[in-house]
């Protein structure tokens, strides 16, 4: 079994951080949404490291930095339940972090994700995990990137990881609630109009997306 000590999101946001912020907001007004804050980058990215990139990443309040911390504390559940390593943890908090404006390239947030997470010096056990989470490739069939993101990135040797990664990505909201597979669902295709190529990726990979948040729960029945 694993223990993760994690410090909480009010611990992260402290007073000279703040401070930092609110002269950088007074000097050049608010910031885009996901520009990254100044301020050290961490290098040790476990599930600490991880939150504090995220503050520095994601504007507070934001649904991108709720939902990974959501599911970073999912993860956290899983891991201590099923006794796993804490690189789910680490994985599950950074699996958007190509939504943020820092990583953003090609669109495909996952790609985007990983790429940024290797110049930082992450491991390629995490940055795998990050690539392929929640069916990417689906969606980078979608977006003509399934050739770049194979050859950049070769799936997790650690398949169970990734869909336990992928597990607690389709059980939290946008706003880092634990909620249901069909709940998670129809919050994407609200988000998404049918014709857009997220919706489609989703709706072509459900089925494996259901089979894998019912194989889990199954297992998390049990533990």
């Amino acid at each position: 079994m694993i223990e993760t000590r994690t410090p909480s999101l009010a611990a992260l946001f402290t007073a000279r951080s703040a401070a930092r912020a609110a002269a950088r907001r007074a000097v050049h007004g608010p910031a885009p949404y996901g520009e990254a804050m100044q301020g050290s980058t961490p290098r040790d990215l476990g599930p600490a490291g991880a939150q504090a990139l995220l503050v520095e990443v994601f504007e507070p309040s934001t649904d991108r930095l709720a939902h990974s911390l959501g599911v970073g504390r999912r993860a956290e559940h899983v891991a201590h339940a099923l006794g796993l390593p804490e690189l789910l943890v680490t994985a599950a908090y950074l699996h958007d972090i190509g939504y943020a404006a820092a990583a953003r390239d090609t669109g495909l947030h996952q790609l985007d994700g990983a790429r940024y997470l290797r110049r930082l010096g992450a491991s390629d056990a995490l940055t795998s995990l990050v690539a392929h989470h929640t069916s990417a490739l689906t969606e980078a069939g979608e977006r003509h990137l399934d050739a770049h993101l194979r050859g950049e990135f070769p799936p997790p040797t650690d398949g169970e990881l990734l869909d336990l990664l992928t597990y607690c990505d389709m059980t939290t909201s946008a706003t880092g609630r634990t909620v249901t597979i069909d709940e998670r669902l129809e919050c994407i295709y609200d988000r998404y109009a049918p014709g857009h190529l997220v919706s489609r990726s989703i709706h072509r990979a459900e089925p494996q997306l259901r089979h894998i948040v019912s194989t889990v729960d199954d297992r998390m029945r049990l533990a």
